[in-house]
């Protein structure tokens, strides 16, 4: 995987989140903000559409608690990566 300053940056957040350091909605978006800044790198698509469900979907059942497990799904799998 190529590394990058972006990438380093979603890495510290994501063990933040794993950590109860950051929330995992919060830390979600925050890392979404990285990918669209830094053109969509394809490791961390799946934030964007984590940050994306959590907001406005509530009418199909999608709150921003229930995205909750596939964040913290998605830190783990940023975080092994990157080991």
């Amino acid at each position: 995987m190529q590394h990058f300053v972006p990438m380093d940056e979603a890495v510290r957040l994501a063990r933040q989140i794993l950590a109860g350091e950051v929330k995992p909605n919060v830390g979600c978006d925050l890392i979404a903000a990285i990918v669209k800044k830094n053109n969509y790198p394809t490791e961390l698509l799946q934030f964007m559409a984590l940050s994306h469900e959590q907001h406005g979907h509530e009418e199909l059942g999608i709150t921003a608690e229930s995205c909750v497990p596939g964040i913290l799904e998605a830190c783990r799998e940023l975080v092994a990566a990157q080991a």
